[in-house]
């Protein structure tokens, strides 16, 4: 069996997330002070008069140019796949190309956020996991190789370009620039024909040889040319700086964006490139800036859109869709929730900017605020319930419906750009398109937000404060521009829409705070658990009588002969232990148990499973991590005889000394002992200062009682003490579960109740009895073992005086049982301290509050 998984310092994993974001922000925030600081008061003006200088001509070259730099980023793939020999669909490959770098423009971290894409796309094609590395790598080192030739042969060609911007003079630039190509010249000779590995210490990258290293240099100064001619046919014809200049330049922006980790470099591309071109306009650069971003960034995401749109409605029809859609559907949700999120920022950016008059309509002063708050709150939105729509919510698929149908008219009332009222059409075919991929029923504010999407909207929420400031940086603000209210009012209605977004998001995210995602399933009623009987009755294991608590929700197999007990808490879907039924059939359910997971947006945990299907759970992508032990008495031939028994023999005579006696009722004669038998159990609970816990455990409800046959240790004065029995009689295994005794109970009652148990169990044909788990014992203590191994010892070493893990183990080893591991199946990484945490919570609640 795979050792257990190392659990992560959930503490520390959280402030280094956090401490990655505010960087994130920090740098973005200061790219964006600087950006302001090279206009005067009328910035905004000047940019919109450099934009309105780009011709369509220029605008359509550059989306051409750019559509042919995706081109070549498909041979990356091409490449990788050829040295992987490995021959798929030119479609698959294409689609899975484009998306992969499509997403991985837009959101940063191309190698993770695209090798994510290739990984499902490619894996569900048979690649293995070495074969998706090389295409990932061929991709990383494609960029690397062309970006540094280029920026080479720039220094080395038009030093003048990269001199007006640094410190050197043109000599000493192109001195830089001979020096990197003699160093990728080396690199040539140095990998060989064969590659070779290379690096400092730990830190190491594997090269190809040297063909495959030309072939992908060749083709990365290719595609980076035509990336920078996108942004170059930008520029104003007047801009003094020569192409290969510029592609130096481009370079370093494109390469400080990506250190910077602001996604797309959003702030910190457009600041490098107006340093490094001083002789430019400013506003000239931001605006091509502008209509970059929009041909090389927004129209490839809406491109991804419409293409799973029209793969979704063209699959039934011809079959060479086939594989165009089977390399989409898995990716649809991330597509489209990465298209809403690019229109609910485009909707609160349009919310912000002037609207110019001859863009206004004629309609009364209250249609056109009114449709200005709107389309600005359906944005924030868009934002919020991004994330909702990437895990396949169906209530966030309504919601982006609705609004994607509903705001273009108040965009068109309010005088938007025409951009975002076309664009919110084409999502919304897509999301019909794809409405049956968006089925998940769990509530919008259960889902748990991911760090890089609560980091993604802070950075659009702070660039749309920042835009507001800039654009209207020569208005003077006071508090009467809230109440002004004019056609023309530009400043006072972005204001107003800023204050409704601002509002929105605090009560969104008070909203998430406020909502318990402990709501439980719904308990199974009386018949369902009639139904239970003849499949506990053929249970190898006495836990599965747990299901006759009522406390938890049944998942029963299509043919009624095997179930699942689950509740929910938090995030996870909580399964009490393996599903109950024969292999087959439990193996089966452990499948649907991780669908309704899926389907309710919910971890699937397994919460005390033995071995015997971790082989199955291992398929599921979960880790095992050993919960405990649970301690079983063999029966067979069980008695106080001899010397090994000399302890158990001397506690059973104590206790017929002391007037102790033992009998089993039947079933059907509990309810008549339920009025003494809580009298016990009250006394016994104010005793230890408890109360009643749930899921793993029974509580003291008359229903569940009356379902098992009770065992009963009596003296003169009544019932000292009982516990319901547990029976198991396919796998010959007994067991109790609420266990009380009373106050004044003489001393060594509850062992003598073992004993009269095991002599009763063995009397009977058991053959084993379970004295339940011993948590956080039998673990590894070497030094050398899993961190959770060593975060469990330390728990059960400094929380004794909480718990007494120790002594719980010693009270059942005196029984001399025998140990079998029980363990907690979830997914691994950060899931695994919230699917503790969640089965933690919900095994101590109180199930009768």
């Amino acid at each position: 069996m795979r050792s257990p998984a190392a659990i992560p310092d959930p503490k520390a994993a959280r402030w280094r997330r956090l401490a990655a974001i505010a960087a994130t922000v920090l740098i973005m925030v200061m790219a964006l002070r600087a950006l302001a600081g090279e206009f005067d008061d009328h910035g905004y003006h000047q940019i919109r008069i450099a934009l309105h200088a780009v011709s369509w001509p220029q605008l359509v070259l550059a989306t051409v140019l750019g559509m042919a730099s995706y081109a070549c980023l498909i041979g990356f793939d091409a490449i990788g796949l050829r040295r992987a020999r490995r021959n798929l669909p030119a479609s698959r490959v294409g689609i899975t190309a484009f998306l992969a770098h499509a997403a991985g423009q837009t959101l940063g971290f191309a190698a993770l956020t695209g090798g994510a894409i290739r990984m499902r796309s490619y894996g569900r094609a048979g690649l293995s996991l070495a074969e998706i590395g090389q295409v990932v790598l061929m991709s990383t080192l494609g960029f690397v190789f062309g970006a540094w030739l280029l920026l080479a042969l720039a220094l080395w060609l038009e030093p003048a370009a990269a001199a007006r911007a640094l410190p050197l003079s043109s000599d000493a630039v192109r001195l830089i620039g001979i020096a990197m190509l003699a160093a990728f010249a080396v690199m040539l000779v140095a990998v060989g024909r064969e590659g070779r590995s290379i690096g400092w210490r730990t830190h190491r990258v594997w090269l190809p040889d040297r063909r495959t290293t030309l072939e992908v240099t060749a083709l990365s100064v290719v595609e980076l040319c035509l990336a920078s001619a996108a942004f170059y046919v930008l520029l104003p014809g007047q801009a003094d700086v020569g192409f290969i200049g510029f592609v130096g330049l481009y370079l370093v922006a494109v390469v400080a964006g990506l250190v910077s980790t602001v996604p797309a470099g959003l702030g910190v591309f457009e600041w490098s490139l107006l340093k490094l071109l001083p002789q430019v306009a400013p506003a000239a650069v931001l605006a091509a800036a502008v209509a970059y971003r929009v041909t090389y960034y927004l129209l490839p995401l809406l491109a991804s859109a419409v293409l799973a749109a029209l793969a979704s409605v063209r699959q039934p029809l011809r079959s060479g869709a086939g594989v165009v859609w089977g390399t989409l559907r898995p990716w649809l949700p991330q597509i489209i929730a990465l298209a809403v999120f690019a229109a609910g920022t485009l909707l609160l950016i349009d919310g912000t900017l002037p609207s110019p008059r001859h863009r206004l309509l004629t309609a009364p002063l209250p249609v056109i605020e009114t449709s200005h708050l709107l389309g600005s709150l359906g944005g924030v939105v868009l934002l919020l319930i991004g994330q909702g729509l990437q895990r396949r919510s169906r209530v966030a698929w309504w919601i982006a419906l609705a609004l994607c149908v509903l705001l273009p008219l108040p965009v068109w009332l309010r005088g938007g750009h025409a951009l975002v009222a076309l664009a919110l059409p084409v999502i919304a075919i897509a999301l019909w398109a794809a409405r049956r991929e968006f089925y998940r029923e769990g509530a919008l504010l259960d889902e748990a937000w991911s760090w890089p999407w609560l980091r993604n909207v802070a950075l659009v929420l702070l660039g749309t404060l920042w835009l507001l400031f800039f654009v209207y940086s020569h208005v003077e603000y006071q508090s009467e521009l809230w109440w002004q209210f004019a056609i023309s009012g530009n400043a006072p209605r972005a204001l107003r829409a800023l204050l409704l977004v601002s509002l929105v998001v605090v009560v969104f995210g008070v909203a998430r705070l406020l909502h318990s995602t402990r709501t439980p399933l719904p308990a199974p009623d009386a018949a369902t658990l009639a139904l239970l009987r003849p499949v506990l009755a053929q249970a190898q294991d006495t836990q599965a009588s747990l299901a006759m608590t009522g406390d938890k929700a049944i998942l029963r197999s299509e043919a009624g002969d095997g179930f699942v007990m689950m509740q929910r808490y938090g995030g996870s879907l909580i399964s009490m232990g393996d599903p109950v039924g024969p292999p087959d059939v439990a193996r089966t359910l452990i499948w649907k148990f991780r669908e309704e997971a899926d389907r309710l947006g919910l971890r699937p945990v397994f919460y005390q499973t033995s071995g015997n299907y971790w082989q199955t759970y291992l398929d599921l992508g979960l880790t095992l991590v050993k919960l405990g032990e649970e301690a079983l008495v063999p029966l067979q031939g069980f008695s106080l005889e001899g010397s090994a028994r000399a302890d158990l023999r001397q506690a059973w005579n104590r206790g017929k000394r002391g007037g102790l006696s033992f009998r089993i009722v039947d079933a059907d004669q509990v309810a008549a002992l339920l009025p003494a038998l809580k009298a016990i159990s009250d006394a016994w609970l104010d005793e230890k200062a408890g109360e009643e816990k749930g899921f793993s455990l029974g509580s003291f409800d008359p229903a569940y009682l009356c379902s098992f046959p009770m065992a009963l240790v009596e003296a003169d004065d009544g019932v000292v003490a009982f516990a319901n029995l547990w029976q198991a009689p396919a796998g010959h295994e007994l067991s109790v579960d609420l266990m009380r005794h009373r106050p004044d109970a003489p001393k060594g009652t509850m062992d003598f109740l073992f004993i009269e148990l095991f002599l009763w169990g063995a009397a009977n044909g058991f053959t084993r009895f379970s004295l339940g788990m011993a948590p956080l014992t039998g673990l590894a203590e070497h030094r050398l073992a899993g961190r959770w191994n060593r975060f469990a010892n330390l728990i059960a070493r400094h929380g004794e005086r909480f718990y007494g893990f120790s002594g719980l183990r010693r009270f059942k080893s005196k029984f001399s049982p025998e140990w079998r591991p029980r363990y907690l199946a979830a997914p691994g990484g950060v899931h695994l301290p919230a699917a503790l945490l969640d089965v933690t919570r919900l095994i101590s609640l109180d199930p009768q509050r």
